[in-house]
């Protein structure tokens, strides 16, 4: 997009100013080498950190100088993206010539507060507030095994092995040795190793975020951001029971695609028709058509070079449903799809892109993406129009089965 201003210190800036939105929305990000060993401290660490700092050691006074900024908000979490595990703080507060006041770099300090100084007490967090929080970590890990289409995911990942096999919350097994201190420990690992990224949508210039984020500037190192590599083993195929009503069809596709190159832009065209959207090749034919799913799509990961299907299905139609989607990627491999389904996917693409301009989280989360894309969004924009159906054909061909999971249940 243009306007954004990328430029690095010890930390890493993106920044978009832009008078069109009241607030400023600023994204600091925590970015360390994705493992098993530290997932579950790391995952439960930002809930743990935005509860309270060594300042405002209860939810309620830290509260307070939040609603003072007129009800500036704070909101931290955890996810893993490609080969890292991110933990992200994002900051929302009024834009400063509305109030004319220096709401931002108020607020910025109360995120130093967070970040430099938490609530911890001889090398250990706060025991009540962690026990608080493993119980509602262990809420969300159990409610993931109650949604059966995220559920259903998870194992087909377990099946592909390496960083897409591990929970992004961890689990409750591993749940069980976290402990005040190991998550200091994790903390301090945090601050002293990690890659941050900042992230800065609003009416705002370079100098002025410099200067707020300058006391940021001794946190992190230069870790150098690891993509996934591609691995393809044998074909598996796994089926599991449980006492469901609707049945869950998941499909894991390789493809071997680099995600900086214009090929992984492309491919969001090929994965528009072929289950991206609703006028899609599954949509149409596999639910349509057929009336064998009350869902059927695809979702393109360019980072893990994988294309994922699910379904939920009559687990009696299970083969049928899987011959129908192998008959949709043959279309696609053989040309068989309309110029005009291909200018409709297009335009949804293009739909998409300029809905960013119109949300500052959606904004930021397309700038995070831009860091392993070389392109700028009107370049990207550029590729999906300059896609032919030539190179959906060349791409789809590229499309590889590797795993199929079916959790098998009773028909609804």
């Amino acid at each position: 997009m243009k306007g954004i201003e990328q430029f690095q210190h010890q930390l890493n800036y993106s920044v978009y100013p832009t008078k069109k939105f009241k607030t400023t929305t600023c994204l600091v990000s925590f970015a360390a080498p994705l493992s098993a060993e530290t997932i579950a401290d790391r995952a439960l660490l930002p809930f743990i950190m935005e509860k309270s700092t060594a300042t405002y050691p209860s939810m309620e006074l830290f509260h307070t100088p939040l609603e003072e900024l007129y009800d500036a908000s704070l909101y931290a979490g955890a996810s893993k993206i490609g080969k890292e595990h991110v933990i992200q703080f994002q900051l929302e507060v009024v834009n400063d010539h509305l109030v004319g006041e220096d709401v931002l770099s108020q607020a910025i300090k109360l995120l130093e507060d967070v970040l430099l100084r938490p609530n911890v007490y001889d090398g250990s967090f706060q025991p009540l507030i962690v026990e608080q929080e493993l119980r509602l970590q262990r809420q969300r890990i159990e409610s993931v095994y109650d949604d059966k289409m995220r559920f259903a995911q998870q194992r087909l990942q377990d099946m592909l092995g390496g960083e897409l096999a591990i929970p992004s919350l961890g689990t409750l097994e591993q749940l069980k040795d976290v402990t005040p201190r190991s998550l200091y420990e994790a903390y301090d690992a945090m601050i002293k190793n990690d890659r941050v990224d900042i992230y800065v949508v609003g009416d705002v210039n370079r100098e002025q975020v410099e200067t707020a984020f300058e006391p940021l500037e001794s946190l992190g190192s230069k870790l150098v951001r690891e993509l996934p590599v591609p691995k393809v083993g044998e074909f598996q195929r796994l089926e599991e029971q449980q006492d469901v009503k609707q049945s869950k069809l998941h499909l894991a596709y390789a493809i071997d695609v680099d995600p900086r190159t214009e090929d992984a832009i492309r491919m969001q065209v090929v994965n528009g028709l072929f289950g991206g959207f609703p006028h899609s090749k599954l949509f149409m034919n596999v639910r349509e058509k057929e009336s064998l799913a009350y869902y059927a799509a695809s979702q393109y990961s360019a980072l893990s070079r994988k294309l994922f299907v699910y379904a939920g299905i009559d687990g009696a139609n299970q083969q049928k449903t899987e011959d129908i989607i192998a008959e949709q990627l043959d279309a696609l491999q053989n040309g068989d799809f309309e110029e005009e389904t291909l200018q409709q996917t297009k335009e949804m693409l293009f739909h998409q892109r300029r809905q960013l301009g119109d949300n500052p989280r959606q904004l930021i989360a397309w700038m995070s993406g831009a860091d392993v894309r070389p392109f700028s969004l009107d370049e990207e924009l550029a590729i999906i129009e300059q896609t032919t159906g030539e190179h959906v054909v060349e791409l789809a061909r590229n499309i590889k089965l590797q795993a199929v999971y079916c959790l098998k249940g009773g028909e609804a």
